[in-house]
């Protein structure tokens, strides 16, 4: 670990770099990286973030990701309990997900309000188009001066109106429970952040999506998410709200994968991070710090 700042300032130097360049390039903050070149890691909110910052800056310089992250914390290319490790070393955590219920009471109680609101609206309808209306009561025709009674117009003989037979209201359509057949993750965005997407191991998307846009991705097996602001994104996975998918300003990664039997799923190892460490996707892209 004493070794690792030094290989990152000489090789810097030997590049003709200075902090201020590779500060605008990679947009890490200079006192970051002064902070890796002095081995002064306790600056970093955790050690995911401290990993992806170090593998960022070893592609930059042309060294050894591998080497530089074994030399941090001697974990270079060791994968640990609940992840996979791939043939290029790109580390994936697995995220269980078990099948979302066909009915569920929200489903019952959704349908049986929807009913009583129909019911009652038609049933409301009903009373106010067939109510019979009132009918005139038939008053004296006033005699004329110098007739008999005899010789007035009888009025004509009131009839009731006939009573309309009420029609049938149409049935109700019950609405359909929506059913997801593997993963579908789609992402809100609170604000922008810079984005990347594999669905079932292949690149679908990279790049920079607005405050206020949402996008959706559906997988067989597997959606696997980075994002450069993880304050600033929300994940809905097969229709459930699971929240943002990180502090503000920090790179985050999760991999949503549809299992055939829950119950056969291995723990997870204890850990303070609820994502996989950075450098899970491919072409990684630094960590942007809120002004």
């Amino acid at each position: 670990m004493t070794q690792l700042g030094e290989m990152f300032k000489a090789a810097r130097e030997e590049q003709g770099l200075t902090l201020d360049e590779v500060e605008q390039v990679l947009r890490i903050r200079r006192h970051l990286l002064e902070a890796l070149e002095n081995n002064k890691f306790e600056v970093f909110p955790s050690p995911v973030v401290a990993r992806g910052l170090i593998r960022n800056y070893a592609q930059y310089l042309h060294l050894d990701p591998i080497e530089a992250l074994t030399r941090y914390d001697g974990n270079g290319i060791v994968p640990i309990k609940g992840q996979r490790l791939t043939s290029n070393g790109i580390e994936f955590m697995n995220l269980s997900m078990a099948p979302r219920p066909f009915i569920t009471w929200d489903l019952i109680i959704g349908i049986l309000l929807f009913l009583i609101v129909v019911g009652g609206a038609g049933y409301i309808a009903y009373g106010t188009a067939f109510q019979p209306g009132l009918l005139p009561t038939p008053t004296a025709l006033p005699v004329a001066q110098g007739l008999s009674t005899d010789a007035a117009l009888p009025l004509p003989t009131v009839t009731s109106l006939p009573s309309a037979t009420p029609t049938p209201l149409p049935p109700t359509e019950t609405p359909t429970p929506v059913v997801y057949a593997g993963v579908t993750v789609e992402l809100l965005l609170n604000q922008p952040s810079w984005i990347q997407i594999l669905v079932d191991d292949v690149k679908s998307f990279e790049g920079i999506l607005q405050a206020g846009e949402s996008q959706e991705w559906a997988g067989q097996r597997r959606v696997a998410i980075r994002a450069g602001n993880a304050g600033g994104v929300e994940v809905v996975v097969n229709g459930i709200n699971r929240g943002l998918m990180g502090p503000e300003g920090q790179v985050a990664d999760q991999v949503w994968e549809k299992v055939d039997d829950p119950a056969s799923l291995t723990p997870q190892p204890e850990t303070t991070e609820t994502v996989a460490p950075v450098g899970v996707l491919e072409e990684a892209q630094p960590t942007v710090e809120p002004q």
